[in-house]
């Protein structure tokens, strides 16, 4: 994954997780959609620390 497309999916799932914080706040789904979005983000941090190791 080029580092472009992973910065622009990290904005997009930061965003998304904020918004819907703001939009729907203390409900079920938006529980259910922190919870993924923030998989999301930290699978994305994970896979950018793997990929830095691997390159050096």
């Amino acid at each position: 994954m080029s580092a472009g497309a992973r910065w622009t999916l990290f904005v997009m799932l930061l965003t998304v997780n904020v918004v819907y914080q703001f939009a729907y706040p203390n409900t079920w789904h938006q529980i259910v959609v922190s919870s993924l979005t923030g998989l999301g983000l930290v699978g994305l941090l994970i896979e950018y620390l793997a990929r830095g190791r691997r390159e050096r």
